[in-house]
């Protein structure tokens, strides 16, 4: 299956993503890398995702509707797993 993962260099969204992988389908990867939270941590689990010949990495926020329509010209996704978040109330007010 082709399954789109947001949030996929997040704890819970990598460990997803890489499952997935191993499993053989092929994994869209959609994290916005944002720096609430050590981004060097979120890079070191993308390129262990990157590893995977099934895997395709989307830097970009949510928000970012120009860069999410050309995410979707590729063809549909048979299944989305919205595990994106910002994290911190405060924050995300900004």
């Amino acid at each position: 299956m082709r399954i789109l993962v947001t949030g996929s260099a997040g704890f819970i969204g990598f460990h997803l993503a890489r499952r997935l992988l191993g499993d053989g389908h092929l994994v869209h990867g959609l994290d916005g890398m944002t720096p609430f939270y050590d981004v060097s941590l979120k890079q070191a689990r993308n390129d262990l995702l990157l590893a995977y010949p099934g895997f395709a990495d989307h830097r970009t926020m949510l928000e970012d509707t120009d860069a999410l329509a050309k995410v979707f010209a590729d063809g549909p996704f048979d299944i989305i797993l919205h595990l994106a978040a910002q994290a911190g109330v405060r924050y995300s007010l900004e």
